[in-house]
């Protein structure tokens, strides 16, 4: 290929990817400062979803990376220009310094790097996020994507394109996104706010909010934008919240102080412009099984096998389709008799059946005394309501055990959990003691399992002295 081949493909791509945009390639403007011609490969002038551009391509066709002079000479050119948005495209590549340049400089200018292999990334403007029925078209803000992976605590996570996950939150730039279904205890936006300010004054009794409204739909859904200071670590966190009919949708900011006002245009551009969706749980459940029976089919291993079908049993539980989710943790079991999940979903579906006891027995089975095992049956008694049968249950399985002082302390940790959750705080202290004298036969005094046991009983007895 060709520069000129090259050119006119970066031109028709841009073409195809803003139908309604004035779009002109190689057009020369004079300069507000230096006012002489520049040159532009492809400018695009116009209103994309709603919001007037004025956006410039330059096209680099080197023989090696694009560099930090290479940045700076076309930042130069956009401020000399009056544009604050530009892609800057390598047939190449570029190097991390030029990346940094483009991403992290000091001016109000949005910059985007890509290569030309990469091209057909910048048409990806969005992505589906849903949360049960309630779902939304999340628009990718410039130079950002869509990561709809779904992770604790978030339906999707927004990001520079380029950076993974994990490279985004260690670098604390990115936006992660929920949705909450209204009921009788939240009814609307205002639920939500108070809950959410509740709960972080809860850990971080000093924090402050400002709101403002200044992000303004076409539909006139109401928008509230929120910053959050946290005077004991100084870190600002910023929240774009839309109200529709039946539930609300949120984007939570966390940005350099020094890129702060740019990423705030990029959580308005979101709120502005998300759209809201319902969604048919049972198709979308039925073509995510689809696609996990195909990678089953696919698979050699027995263990990832059984893993898929943990997957298939747990949606098929989310959409109350019980005996479905029976017969996949079953299946899971067949391929893995060890596989924990299977034997969890098992036990979580017969918990007030008549198949209790040996769900009950095979899931316990799987690592007597253990920790792990022991959490998971407290959690289930006091979800259920049977703090007695549980107690029974586990001391029943102590004196099962032979001269184990970890699995001792293990189970005892876990009943004093148990009452400690009930309100039981005599109880409770009376297991807790009983842990750390049966981990102090095991552990030295800095292991986690004493440390945490003998912090539990400290807390405890101060509380009762009071």
């Amino acid at each position: 290929m060709d520069w000129k081949k090259y050119e006119t493909e970066i031109f028709e791509t841009f073409k195809a990817a803003y139908p309604n945009a004035k779009i002109n390639f190689n057009q020369k403007v004079i300069g507000r400062y230096s006012k002489v011609e520049r040159q532009i490969d492809v400018l695009i002038e116009g209103r994309i979803a709603g919001k007037k551009i004025k956006l410039v391509i330059d096209g680099k066709y080197y023989s090696k990376n694009v560099d930090v002079k290479a940045v700076e000479t076309f930042l130069g050119m956009l401020e000399d220009i009056g544009t604050d948005q530009g892609i800057l495209i390598s047939s190449k590549g570029y190097s991390k310094g030029a990346i940094n340049r483009a991403y992290y400089g000091p001016t109000d200018i949005e910059l985007d790097i890509l290569n030309f292999d990469d091209l057909k990334q910048f048409q990806g403007f969005g992505g589906f996020a849903y949360s049960g029925r309630h779902g939304a078209m999340i628009p990718a803000p410039f130079g950002w994507i869509i990561d709809g992976t779904r992770r604790q605590g978030c339906i999707a996570n927004i990001y520079q394109r380029g950076k993974t996950y994990e490279e985004a939150v260690k670098y604390k730039e990115f936006i992660y996104v929920n949705i909450l279904s209204f009921d009788e205890t939240i009814k609307d936006l205002d639920d939500v706010i108070k809950l959410h300010e509740e709960s972080t004054l809860e850990f971080h009794t000093t924090a402050k909010f400002h709101y403002s409204e200044s992000i303004e739909r076409k539909d006139k859904k109401k928008t509230v934008l929120r910053k959050i200071l946290r005077e004991e670590t100084q870190l600002e966190e910023y929240t774009g919240f839309v109200e529709f009919d039946d539930f609300c949708i949120f984007c939570v900011l966390l940005t350099p102080e020094e890129l702060k006002n740019k990423n705030i245009r990029k959580l308005e551009y979101v709120i502005e412009r998300l759209l809201p969706m319902e969604v048919d749980l049972n198709s979308v459940a039925a073509t995510r099984i689809s696609k996990i029976r195909s990678l089953i089919e696919k698979s050699k291993s027995d263990e990832e096998k059984a893993g898929l079908l943990i997957t298939i049993g747990d949606i098929n539980r989310d959409l109350e389709e019980f005996d479905s989710a029976r017969k996949a943790y079953t299946e899971s079991i067949e391929y893995f008799p060890e596989c924990y999940g299977a034997h969890l979903g098992l036990l979580e579906l017969d918990y007030n059946t008549p198949r209790r006891d040996e769900s009950l027995i095979n899931f316990y089975n799987l690592a007597p005394g253990s920790r792990q095992i022991c959490d998971n049956l407290v959690r289930l008694g006091i979800e259920n309501n049977q703090i007695e049968f549980t107690e029974t249950f586990l001391l029943k399985k102590l004196n099962e055990i032979v001269e184990n002082y970890e699995s001792f302390g293990d189970i005892y940790f876990s009943l004093a959990d148990l009452f400690y959750t009930d309100d039981s705080i005599d109880t409770s202290l009376k297991y807790f003691k009983l842990a750390q004298f049966n981990y102090e036969k095991c552990f030295d005094n800095q292991s986690p399992e004493l440390v945490a046991t003998i912090n539990a009983i400290y807390e405890i007895e101060k509380t009762s002295n009071k």
